[in-house]
């Protein structure tokens, strides 16, 4: 998936379309704004996620140490 430009993200993102538009699953998005890292908003029966906190929240993630497996030869 492209990465979508700063001038054309949507303000929020239905919780259904969620999960793969942010690459986090909708239990880790839920556990997410129970501790108030992520914002939801409610319109009518529907929940939103709040894209800039969601955005916000994956930035303040630690990044990913990947170690070369030493099994593996250099090509």
């Amino acid at each position: 998936m492209s990465p979508i430009p700063w001038n054309e993200r949507p303000a929020a993102v239905p919780m259904p379309k969620a999960p793969a538009v942010f690459g986090l699953s909708r239990s880790a998005i839920y556990r997410a704004a129970a501790e108030g890292k992520i914002i939801l908003r409610k319109l009518g029966s529907s929940t939103l996620v709040d894209t800039e906190s969601a955005l916000a929240f994956l930035a303040s993630l630690p990044v990913a140490e990947v170690k070369a497996d030493a099994r593996r030869k250099a090509a």
